[in-house]
């Protein structure tokens, strides 16, 4: 079985991008850039999370920070759990193990994914589908290469359930595949999720 995990506000408290992105590498507060967010959002008919994924970059530059995969990694570092998360995973492992039912756990988040993957946490799953940047030659982001919005989370149900790990397989995604050879089921998935 599977059990798929929101990030924000479901295992860590707040935003991803709050705890230390925001105020340290952009120098502004939370509520700021979320109302800039919001804004940018109405102005040009634009989903937040491309939005939210634009002012990253773009605030980063203006406020002259260094803004690469690794740095944003570094982010994950400072994020803030709920209690007993984790723990969670070796608990929940240790139990399913006892009634015999193999599990692994996923990732689909709306947050940012090189962040997410620099967690504590990040090993504990299988794969992490999460709003994510492309890169240049010098390693800074110059493109959204993912960006999960709260309906496109049911995408990457059908992707674990086919048992595809990635996001741009786009012809198997669209293969219809009957359940009975489907790699996990639908019954067989728990989401967990804040909203």
């Amino acid at each position: 079985m599977a059990i798929a995990y929101d990030f924000d506000g479901t295992l860590a408290r707040g935003n991803i991008q709050e705890n230390s992105f925001i105020p340290t590498t952009l120098g502004i507060k939370k509520e700021d850039f979320w109302n800039n967010v919001k804004e940018l959002s109405e102005e040009n008919n634009m989903d937040e999370i491309l939005s939210y994924m634009y002012l990253i970059v773009t605030k980063a530059y203006g406020a002259g920070a260094k803004i690469t995969r690794e740095e944003l990694s570094k982010h994950g570092k400072t994020v803030k759990y709920f209690n007993g998360v984790e723990e969670f995973f070796e608990r929940i492992n240790d139990y399913a193990a006892q009634k015999g039912i193999s599990i692994e756990h996923y990732i689909v988040s709306s947050g940012t994914k090189e962040m997410i993957d620099g967690t504590t946490i990040a090993n504990k799953f299988k794969n992490i589908y999460a709003s994510s940047f492309m890169y240049d030659e010098y390693g800074k982001p110059t493109w959204p290469a993912l960006a999960i919005n709260y309906t496109t989370k049911t995408q990457y149900l059908y992707r674990i359930s086919k048992g595809i790990l990635n996001a741009w397989d786009n012809k198997l995604i669209n293969k219809y595949i009957p359940e009975n050879k489907r790699r996990i089921l639908f019954e067989n998935m728990i989401y967990i999720g804040d909203g």
